[in-house]
């Protein structure tokens, strides 16, 4: 199962409001579904990819979501996300 979601900012100083300003329209980062988001962060942090989060932390939908550094995959930001409940 895969969802798309669309985001539009609350205000300029938002961070996608931020996004927005610096880069124009345009797809703001990809996330990847994991069933354990702490085993998927000690993984990619075995690699090499700088995280962003260390640790999960709160993201939308009662997820348990971690950012991966950008320089690191192409210049995308890169999404972990476990669902509040299984898929």
């Amino acid at each position: 199962m895969g969802y798309v979601q669309l985001l539009e900012p609350l205000a300029a100083d938002t961070p996608v409001g931020k996004f927005l300003a610096r880069r124009g329209e345009g797809i703001h980062h990809v996330g990847y579904g994991v069933s354990d988001i702490g085993q998927a962060l000690a993984a990619v942090a075995g690699t090499g990819i700088r995280l962003v989060d260390e640790r999960p932390r709160h993201g939308s939908m009662g997820a348990s979501i971690a950012f991966l550094h950008p320089a690191d995959l192409g210049g995308v930001l890169t999404e972990l996300v476990q669902s509040a409940t299984p898929a």
